[in-house]
């Protein structure tokens, strides 16, 4: 039995999927294993249960939930989750619910946690808080903290956090994105959200924590919309480098970091769209 993927909320659609799937601001995918079914993230809680239904995907046999931080538009669906799973195992990072906005619209906006710790207790969330990495199963391993090594991979200033004075905002650091590493018979997958820490920084740290040397796909949203020419020169010369089979683009890529994945990899890229399906 290998392991198949299901991508259940992002920005837009499958063609080929069936009739009525919706696409929202967001991310969550399904995860098929030996060891039981698991969901990371769930995006912003406007389609993941219509789109669970209209795929066939129960979560009353969720085994856990593993979520890549805390912006509203991956934990936003956890609430309606939960009252179909009851109890159930959460993975995250500790700084899961802390306060943080955004002002990429020229404004400042609240983007964490939708919802209060006791309410998401109540309802059954079974919080596991970890910044190392963690294994969840023997084919799933959770990042943990993304160690910054590539100084070209700067991150997004428009995303801030309250600063001690309370008065102003400082660059959230978003140490609790993390991304899921995927031992299949395939090789090894690594399952993104936002890749708020970079791709470059990310990828090092899979093969540092794995001890595999070769990637056979990048799955989610690697947040190139927002990077620097230098940042996507880099990124698209390690994935070169590394020879990495399969590239599926969701989310916040953009439209710029997708047709840039699509010029220079071709068939091995793809749009990771609601309602694709993967088996590894």
């Amino acid at each position: 039995m290998g392991i198949h993927l299901t991508v259940l909320c992002e920005n837009s659609v499958d063609s080929v999927s069936p009739y009525g799937l919706l696409g929202e601001h967001g991310f969550a995918c399904h995860l098929s294993t030996p060891e039981g079914d698991f969901l990371f993230d769930t995006g912003g809680g406007m389609t993941i249960m219509n789109n669970a239904e209209k795929l066939g995907i129960d979560f009353t046999y969720l085994q856990g939930i593993m979520f890549s931080h805390g912006h509203y538009d991956h934990v936003g669906g956890l609430k309606q989750v939960l009252e179909k799973t009851g109890p159930v195992p959460i993975y995250a990072h500790p700084d899961l619910f802390n306060e943080r906005y955004s002002k990429n619209s020229g404004k400042l906006v609240n983007i964490g946690m939708p919802w209060k710790r006791p309410e998401l207790e109540d309802l059954g969330a079974e919080f596991i808080f970890s910044s190392a990495s963690y294994e969840v199963t023997p084919s799933l391993t959770l990042s943990g903290e993304i160690p910054h090594l590539h100084p070209e991979e700067t991150g997004d200033p428009n995303l801030v956090v309250p600063a001690a004075n309370e008065e102003d905002y400082n660059a959230d650091p978003l140490h609790d994105d993390l991304s899921l590493f995927i031992r299949s018979e395939k090789g090894l997958v690594i399952l993104l959200g936002c890749a708020h820490a970079g791709l470059l920084n990310i990828i090092d740290h899979a093969l540092a924590v794995t001890g595999e040397n070769k990637i056979h796909m990048i799955l989610g949203g690697t947040h190139l919309k927002f990077c620097s020419e230098e940042q996507m020169s880099a990124t698209l010369a390690r994935l070169e480098e590394l020879q990495v089979e399969r590239i599926g683009a969701s989310h916040c890529t953009g439209l710029r970091g997708a047709r840039r994945l699509a010029e220079k990899f071709g068939d091995r890229f793809f749009s990771a769209s609601v309602g694709v399906k993967i088996d590894l």
